[in-house]
């Protein structure tokens, strides 16, 4: 580790220690700490578990638990419904952190949207009631979920596949537009940051402000330099300030853990609240996955989450492990099919393209209010990384949500714009109509990039 990395990694343990402190009060100044669980809190709460993971029960109507049996020996667990005739349709939803399949209820419920398309919510790897790798890596998880959506796609003669995504279900969902891209019709991804668009907006702020800065030594009575190397780093430093929260999940194991073991889930109770979700029961049963009274028919490491460490071993890891930004090492039936697109596109391997560009047309979406992400840094230069739709009229998106937070499928107005972009992505409509229906229940919308 060169004397950069090692500063880095200094001043990342004393953000998150500081961090950790913080929500530590919080959670004390709520009472979180004191407040006894009570007899008719705990059956609320297995009550919610049953509803939600009970394999002899439908989890929403006319949905069913499903179970994708990989050859990896990592099963996923995943919820089905809609019309699963196989000439309909597929969209298939992607969570994020801390949640699992449930978080995308409202839209999966939506009748317009049921009676149009195959449904099909999955859990990460390490969340609700799918098995967990020992190390979050991007070969690992990328290649599981590519996997399964292949798996998904054999049962269609419909050739559409609509991806949706949200959190950390986004940020592999813009690996996967990226990398596997030819496998959807459209990706639909919900807050969060482009790795490597991220990457090229930090390199850019950091060279600049360096070079205004070997300037200022030079010429040190020059203070326009100093502020020009701030303006610069502003962006970068504004969204450092956002994921602060991340900084926790990256210190020591015993202290990483501590968000999910205080308060009686203190943590994922303030994220209910902040998703606006209505039972905060349902929420925490969502997020803890099937307790052992329902694990019956899980994978067995389901058994192994009871423990609460190893729950959030298994959700933290994907902060802790280089999801984002590590390379993926395609397994060959994953290369042999990428290649075989690339064929039948008239790719020729003479000109590469630019890392991290979207291989299918995608909207992106993000809530004006979500404290996690700064607009400036997140999405400058996105239009570099735009798929080229050739004059298919349906074009790529950046959408901001003026009234939403960082769950805007779950609560109004956002939860109808989703749906609406959903819907039309489904009917394979783009331009001025798609922007019709959304504003039909939104006005105040904003389509910021559209090319």
């Amino acid at each position: 580790m060169g004397l950069a990395g090692f500063a880095l990694t200094v001043a990342t343990t004393i953000v998150g220690v500081l961090s950790l402190n913080l929500m530590i009060l919080g959670a004390a100044s709520s009472g979180a700490f004191i407040k006894p669980v009570g007899k008719k809190k705990k059956e609320d709460r297995q009550r919610a578990r049953s509803e939600l993971w009970d394999l002899s029960q439908q989890p929403l109507p006319g949905f069913h638990h499903k179970f994708y049996q990989a050859q990896d020996g990592i099963d996923l667990h995943y919820v089905e419904g809609g019309d699963t005739s196989p000439t309909s349709p597929l969209i298939i939803f992607i969570h994020g952190f801390p949640d699992s399949w449930f978080i995308w209820h409202h839209q999966l419920e939506t009748p317009s949207i049921q009676q149009k398309a195959h449904l099909i919510a999955v859990d990460m790897p390490g969340y609700g009631g799918s098995d967990c790798f020992p190390v979050a890596s991007p070969s690992a998880i990328l290649t599981s979920l590519t996997n399964f959506i292949l798996a998904m796609k054999e049962k269609k003669t419909n050739e559409t596949c609509i991806l949706v995504t949200h959190d950390w279900g986004s940020v592999i969902g813009f690996r996967l537009a990226s990398e596997v891209g030819f496998l959807f019709t459209r990706c639909i991804i919900l807050n969060a940051i482009h790795p490597s668009l991220a990457i090229e907006n930090m390199d850019r702020a950091t060279s600049s402000a360096g070079k205004m800065m070997q300037t200022y030594i030079r010429n040190p009575t020059n203070l326009t330099l100093l502020r020009s190397a701030f303006t610069s780093l502003r962006p970068f430093l504004t969204q450092l300030k956002c994921s602060y929260y991340a900084s926790i999940f990256l210190l020591p194991s015993p202290l990483a853990r501590q968000l999910f073991k205080m308060g009686d889930f203190w943590f994922l109770r303030i994220c209910s609240k902040l998703a606006k979700v209505r039972n905060e029961e349902i929420y925490l049963a969502s997020s803890l996955g099937p307790s052992s009274s329902e694990a019956d028919g899980y994978p067995s490491s389901i058994l192994t989450r009871q423990n609460v460490n190893s729950r959030a071993d298994g959700m933290i890891s994907y902060y802790r492990d280089n999801l984002a930004f590590g390379k993926w090492s395609k397994p060959e039936n994953i290369q042999l099919i990428s290649a075989a697109s690339e064929t039948s596109n008239g790719f020729t391997g003479l000109l590469e393209p630019k890392p991290g560009r979207f291989a299918c047309p995608v909207t992106i979406v993000y809530g004006a209010r979500d404290t996690a992400f700064h607009r400036k840094f997140c999405y400058e230069g996105l239009e570099d990384y735009l798929y080229p739709t050739k004059g298919a009229g349906l074009g790529n998106f950046l959408v901001c949500f003026p009234r939403a937070g960082h769950w805007p499928m779950v609560a109004s107005p956002g939860r109808e714009s989703v749906d609406m972009l959903i819907e039309a992505a489904v009917d394979g409509i783009g331009g001025e109509e798609m922007k019709e229906r959304v504003w039909a229940v939104d006005k105040d919308v904003k389509f910021e990039v559209e090319k």
